[in-house]
C-alpha cells in the first residue's frame, strides 16, 4: 500500500513539476507549429502568387454589343484573377444602369472603365482606342508593374502569366513588351494578349499623343494578348500624347501600333534610359514551345483545317510554328478566338477538376 502511494506521489510530482510542465508546453507548441507549417505549405504557392497578383493590371478591348456575352464571360472566368481588371468600351448614355433600389444592373455590373477620349467603336479605330486607354491608365492607374492587354475572345491563364512575369524580373536588358512574336522585331500578337511594362506604358502614353510619331515599325500579336511593363506604359504615355510622334508609328492594327511606337520611342529617348532596355522579351519555354497562342486551342492542337485561311501563321511568326501536342507549353498563358461557352468550359477544366493524388501517383510515361 505504501509502495503504491509513493508511486502515485512520484507520478504526481513528475507531472506537475516546473521542468516537466515546461517540456509539455514545448511539445504542445511544437505540435501546433508543425500543424501550422503544414497548412502554410499547402497554401504557399497561392500566397506567393498573390503577392504579385496585385501588380498586374488587365484591360480588355470590347464593345457594347459584346458586353453581355464575350465581355461577361471574360469577367466571370479569368478576369477576376487579375490584380485589377477593366473593360474598355463606350456605353450608350441611354442605358439604364440602376434599378428601383439604386443597384447596378445588366451591363453596368461589369467593370467598364469610363475613358472620355475613346474614339468610335470600329475596327479601324482600335489603335486610337489603345492610345487613349494607355494615356488614361498611365495617369489614373500608375502603380502597377505589368499591363496586360487582351481581346474579349482571349482566354488567359493568369497564374501561368504571373509565374512567367516573375521569372522576368531580373532580366537584363529589361524588355518592354511580351507576347506572341512575329518576324518584325516589334510585333507581338494582340489577340493572344500582350504585357506592357510600367516604363513601356509611360513611354507610349507620352509619345503617341504626338500624331507624327505614329507609322512603320515592330509588334507582337494582339490576339494572343500582350504585356507592357510599367516602364513601357510610362514611355508610351509620355510620347504618344504628341500627335506628330503618334502619326509616325500609327497603324490600322493596334498591336502593330504599340510595337512600332515603342521602337520609335527607343530611338528618341536619351541613351542613359535606352541602354538598359530592349523592345520585345522572349516568351517561349525551355523546350521552345509557345506560351502565347494567337489562334484557338483546337487549331493549335489539331492544326488549321484550311491552310490558306490562316496562312500568315506559317510565314509570319518569329519562331517556327508547330501544331499538335508539342506546340503547347506546359506553362501556356493564352489562346485567342475563344467563344464564351468555351471560356466557361476551359475555366472549369483548369480550376474545378483536380487530378487524384497528382503528386503521389503521377505516372512517368
Amino acid at each position: 500500500m505504501i509502495f503504491k502511494l509513493n508511486i502515485r506521489r512520484r507520478c504526481y510530482y513528475l507531472w506537475y513539476s516546473t521542468s516537466v510542465q515546461s517540456m509539455r508546453l514545448i511539445i504542445f507548441f511544437g505540435i501546433i507549429l508543425l500543424i501550422f507549417k503544414l497548412i502554410m505549405l499547402t497554401r504557399r504557392e497561392t500566397c506567393w502568387l498573390d503577392k504579385y497578383r496585385s501588380r498586374l493590371f488587365c484591360f480588355v478591348l470590347t464593345n457594347e454589343a459584346n458586353l453581355e456575352n464575350r465581355a461577361r464571360a471574360v469577367y466571370e472566368t479569368w478576369g477576376r484573377r487579375c490584380g485589377r481588371f477593366v473593360l474598355v468600351t463606350r456605353l450608350n448614355s441611354s442605358i439604364k444602369c440602376k434599378n428601383e433600389n439604386g443597384k447596378s444592373v445588366g451591363k453596368c455590373e461589369l467593370p467598364i472603365e469610363n475613358i472620355p477620349t475613346l474614339p468610335d467603336e470600329t475596327y479601324s479605330h482600335l489603335s486610337d482606342k489603345v492610345r487613349a486607354s494607355l494615356i488614361f491608365f498611365n495617369k489614373y492607374y500608375p502603380n502597377y508593374d505589368w499591363y496586360l492587354k487582351a481581346d474579349d475572345d482571349t482566354y488567359i491563364i493568369v497564374e501561368n502569366l504571373l509565374r512567367f512575369l516573375i521569372s522576368t524580373i531580373k532580366r537584363y536588358p529589361k524588355p518592354l513588351l511580351y507576347g506572341y512574336r512575329f518576324r518584325e522585331d516589334y510585333y507581338v500578337s494582340g489577340g493572344a494578349g500582350y504585357v506592357l511594362t510600367r516604363q513601356a506604358v509611360d513611354l507610349l502614353s507620352s509619345y503617341i499623343k504626338n500624331d507624327s510619331i505614329y507609322s512603320d515599325y515592330y509588334y507582337v500579336s494582339g490576339g494572343a494578348g500582350y504585356v507592357l511593363t510599367r516602364q513601357a506604359v510610362d514611355l508610351l504615355s509620355s510620347y504618344i500624347k504628341n500627335d506628330s510622334i503618334y502619326s509616325e508609328c500609327k497603324s490600322s492594327m493596334e498591336d502593330m501600333m504599340v510595337g512600332q511606337c515603342l521602337q520609335k520611342i527607343l530611338q528618341l529617348v536619351p541613351f542613359h534610359i535606352k541602354k538598359d532596355l530592349t523592345l520585345v522579351g522572349e516568351t517561349i519555354d525551355e523546350h521552345g514551345r509557345e506560351r502565347f497562342h494567337p489562334l484557338a486551342f483546337r487549331v493549335h492542337f489539331n492544326g488549321p483545317s484550311n491552310k490558306t485561311k490562316r496562312e500568315w501563321i506559317h510565314f509570319r511568326p518569329f519562331h517556327h510554328t508547330i501544331f499538335g501536342y508539342e506546340a503547347l507549353s506546359e506553362t501556356t498563358i493564352s489562346f485567342h478566338y475563344t467563344q464564351p461557352s468555351d471560356m466557361y468550359q476551359i475555366d472549369s477544366f483548369i480550376y474545378d477538376i483536380r487530378l487524384f493524388d497528382k503528386q503521389v501517383c503521377r505516372l512517368h510515361l
